[in-house]
């Protein structure tokens, strides 16, 4: 299976936005917002520093300290220094560099300590909830699932799962208000994200009318 088709790896370009909320396919690189620049910035600087891998079309590039593989990586090695010295963003490159899945929710979890892409784990843990029968049968079977999951990923799901309900019940409140709810703050650690991040790993399951940014309906009567 080549690397474009595989849902283990992401290239820097789809990752970011992933992370931002942002569209891929309709960002101007000339033009880009901080939040992206920034998830940017941290991939670029954790692939340079070699906390996690990076891949050009496939290929590994610096997986060594040696002189021949300076010499092959020369290019990216120029790339990288355009980037973070002179905010020189290709599009055009960081949609051909690739980054894997494990390395990067192993470097959000220990290392940079933020949330890992949205992709990446909220739509593992949405899966989790949609298995099928055998799953389920698996999850029977290994009662000690739940236990083996991070604190920070307990928090996420319970906070996730009662933002659901919240918005089921009255689907015309904002992103601000779910995380701001007396039920949220009682009960769903909501503290677990910011403002930014909460709108980011709820997009998939908040209301059409939360989605769409407008103020909250005044009940009638």
């Amino acid at each position: 299976m080549h690397i474009k088709e595989n849902p283990d790896f992401k290239t820097v370009w789809q990752l970011a936005h992933d992370w931002t909320g942002e569209e891929a396919d309709k960002t101007d690189a000339s033009a880009i917002s901080p939040e992206l620049r920034i998830a940017i910035d941290r991939l670029i600087r954790a692939i340079g520093g070699k906390e996690i891998s990076g891949r050009w079309k496939g290929y590994r590039i610096f997986f060594d300290e040696s002189f021949i593989s300076f010499i092959f990586d020369f290019r990216h090695v120029i790339r990288f220094y355009r980037f973070i010295m002179h905010n020189n963003i290709s599009k055009d490159y960081l949609d051909n560099l690739y980054v894997k899945r494990n390395e990067v929710i192993h470097w959000c979890e220990k290392v940079a300590l933020l949330n890992p892409p949205p992709c990446w784990s909220l739509n593992q843990i949405t899966d989790t909830a949609q298995t099928t029968d055998t799953t389920a049968k698996k999850d029977d079977e290994n009662q000690n699932w739940y236990y083996e999951l991070t604190d920070r990923r307990r928090q996420i799901t319970g906070c996730l799962e009662l933002a659901k309900k919240l918005w089921e019940e009255n689907p015309n409140q904002t992103y601000d208000e779910i995380r701001s709810h007396t039920v949220m703050q009682q009960y769903g650690n909501p503290s677990v994200f910011t403002p930014e991040s909460f709108r980011n790993w709820a997009k998939n399951i908040a209301s059409d009318q939360a989605k769409k940014g407008g103020r909250r309906k005044k009940s009638s009567g």
